[in-house]
């Protein structure tokens, strides 16, 4: 390091050792005392400033008061007040100057700390470093190599005067050139002309011809360890280098070891954060993709699918090659019955049971050679997997399988990596579970479906059965008589019933519409009114589902209201009757209109016909509603409501 000497001063005069004697007597002849001793303490700094020795300037004195009639201590006396005031004022900038020296030192020191730690980006902070080294030092070139232990190589991560294209890209291992020596033997190396060093090796890349000294001081992390030890580890090397030759004081070396000393806490710092958040964010993408894959799983009720799924899910949340799922047979070997991933897991049987068995994660590290299970020698021989994890799928307290996940490489999963994938196995034993319970549940429903379909044919072949019994006897007796009136309103209405029955042996289980009801309905009206008056049915509004119970009543009601219409109020003129049906928020509505002349009620539940008293106690009881007649705009309207019921709760 260079700094600067403020207050130098020269020599007035040259004086040589032949010429001080004379020098001496020709300031004795002056005769102001004042002036003379002015001018020999002047002759003794001047001879101080040219380096000369004080012996010489007193026998100098000695020489030249023996001349003269002066004393010749007198003499002395003033030659060296001004060869001692000389010295002691070059004495004073000397302190001066390493005063300031070590102030540059210490603010340079103070800012690569500052650097080093004012960020955790270490690209950033490094390249800081080397650009203040290189000021406070006074030197052209200042560069950081970095230690990477995974492939024992130094790698350049920052420099200043060198070729920055070779940041991250230029490595070699310790040991080499002047750099790798320093880190390879663990202390400074100065060389003031690399040129006559051996040991330099030069990279063209770097551009580093021209520079001829160098100074490598290695980034040691001094580490406690048990027992009060303390245990140096390699962080990287910090360089220098100048164009000409220079030799490097014992201070610059020690002010680049104390520079290394800082770099390598905060490299530590560093890199130790670096891990930290790589950690971080690989925890988040895991958490990540177990989340996506849970709402996967439980989105996947088909078992073969979800298997399937589940292996290539576990191969990539593994980070493995090959994923297997055995499941548990009652009295048997584990059965495989899904798997992703290239090659073949037979021959590991024996390992699968033992973890089923034991009911816990087992993993192998190295097939070759483990001997708890030497049977997966010859895998690891055939297939080339290297290790192996295989964890239980539980449900509940229930074992369904196991999880097996296998590696090429030779593989540790670590705590967390166990963790994840045994969050991983139990969301995919549930929902495994969950497929085997809807896969049940789908051949129940289509047994009972089945069932239920078949039931509600049979009922309705019966009810067509008495149907036709009921209208073999009508036909017996004559037309308009009482008994036959009642026989066919009896036909009419089991008929009703039993067009609900065809309804729903063919439809969804239990359920169908009232509009689907009211053209059955309608349909077997009309075979009934051949040669009569003529009749138009319209059945309108969007579908109204109801469960099978209330589809039985509202069948009847509707019969009745429809058989009422044809009887009271189309029976002489014809015209059209309608069926409408909607839904006004929890209440379904159900209208039978027609637009005959129609009879006169004061009130409906003064009726005692026949017809009017099963509507009023099926609309009351059964659906637990109410319905009314009223005439408006030309039209008869006989209207029901009920609250509606969801029909999957039937």
């Amino acid at each position: 390091m260079t700094t600067p000497q403020p207050g130098t001063r020269m020599p007035d005069i040259d004086i040589t050792p032949t010429t001080l004697i004379s020098t001496v007597e020709t300031i004795l002849q002056d005769p102001d005392i004042e002036t003379r001793n002015a001018r020999l303490r002047l002759l003794g700094r001047d001879w101080m400033l040219q380096a000369r020795p004080p012996q010489q300037l007193t026998e100098a004195g000695l020489q030249a008061a023996a001349r003269t009639s002066l004393a010749a201590a007198d003499v002395i006396t003033e030659l060296l007040m001004g060869y001692s005031s000389a010295r002691e004022e070059e004495q004073t900038r000397e302190w001066d100057n390493h005063l300031i020296r070590l102030v540059l030192e210490l603010d340079g020191l103070h800012r690569v700390i500052s650097a080093a730690n004012s960020t955790l980006d270490l690209e950033a902070s490094l390249q800081a470093v080397v650009e203040i080294v290189a000021e406070v030092m006074n030197v052209e070139v200042c560069s950081i190599y970095l230690y990477e232990q995974a492939e024992h190589v130094l790698r350049l991560r920052a420099t200043y005067g060198l070729n920055p294209a070779m940041i991250n890209t230029l490595s070699f291992p310790p040991g080499t050139g002047i750099t790798g020596q320093a880190a390879e033997i663990g202390r400074p190396i100065a060389v003031a002309d690399v040129r006559k060093d051996s040991r330099f090796r030069t990279i063209p890349s770097l551009h580093e011809d021209e520079y001829l000294s160098i100074l490598c001081v290695p980034i040691l992390l001094f580490t406690a360890q048990r027992l009060q030890m303390t245990v140096e580890r390699l962080q990287g090397v910090i360089s220098i280098q100048t164009k000409g030759p220079r030799e490097f004081t014992p201070e610059e070396i020690a002010y680049l070891e104390v520079v290394a000393g800082e770099l390598a806490f905060s490299i530590a710092n560093a890199q130790l954060f670096q891990q930290t958040d790589e950690r971080l964010h690989q925890k988040i993408r895991e958490l990540t993709t177990l989340q996506r894959v849970t709402a996967a799983l439980a989105a996947t009720l088909d078992p073969d699918s979800l298997l399937w799924m589940i292996a290539e899910q576990a191969v990539l949340l593994g980070r493995a090659d090959r994923a297997d799922i055995f499941q548990q047979v009652e009295g048997g070997a584990p059965r495989l019955v899904a798997s992703w991933g290239p090659g073949s897991s037979s021959g590991i049987e024996r390992f699968i049971e033992k973890v089923l068995r034991e009911r816990r994660p087992i993993a192998v590290l190295n097939t070759y050679v483990d001997e708890r299970f030497p049977e997966l020698a010859e895998l690891a021989y055939r297939e080339g997997f290297h290790s192996i994890f295989c964890i239980p799928l539980r449900a509940g307290d229930e074992i369904r399988g196991a999880l097996c996940l296998l590696t090429r490489e030779a593989r540790h999963f670590d705590y967390e990596q166990v963790q994840l994938l045994s969050t991983f196995a139990d969301e995919a034993a549930i929902a495994m579970e969950n497929a085997r319970l809807y896969e049940a549940v789908r051949r129940s429903l289509t047994i009972k479906s089945t069932l239920l379909q078949e039931m509600h044919h049979r009922v309705r072949n019966n009810l067509q059965t008495i149907s036709s019994l009921l209208q073999l006897q009508a036909r017996r007796l004559n037309p308009g008589t009482p008994g036959r009136l009642a026989l066919e309103e009896s036909v009419s209405r089991i008929q009703a019933i039993a067009v609900v029955h065809n309804l729903l042996c063919r439809e969804d289980i239990g359920v169908t519409t009232i509009q689907a009801i009211a053209r059955q309905i309608v349909d077997n009206i009309r075979v009934g009114l051949v040669g009569e008056v003529p009749v138009h049915f319209e059945v309108t509004g969007v579908p109204v589902a109801v469960a099978s119970r209330e589809a039985t009543t509202l069948a009847l009601v509707m019969n009745e209201l429809i058989s009422n219409a044809l009887h009271h109020g189309i029976a002489e003129q014809g015209g059209t009757i309608g069926i409408d049906a909607w839904r006004e928020d929890a209440t379904v509505l159900v209208q039978v209109r027609d637009d005959g002349p129609g009879i006169r009620r004061e009130r409906h539940n003064k009726s005692q016909g026949l017809g009017l008293q099963i509507i009023e106690t099926l609309v009351t009881k059964d659906l637990h509603g109410s319905f009314n007649f009223d005439r408006r705009d030309g039209w008869s309207r006989a209207t029901l409501r009920f609250p509606a019921s969801a029909p999957a709760d039937e």
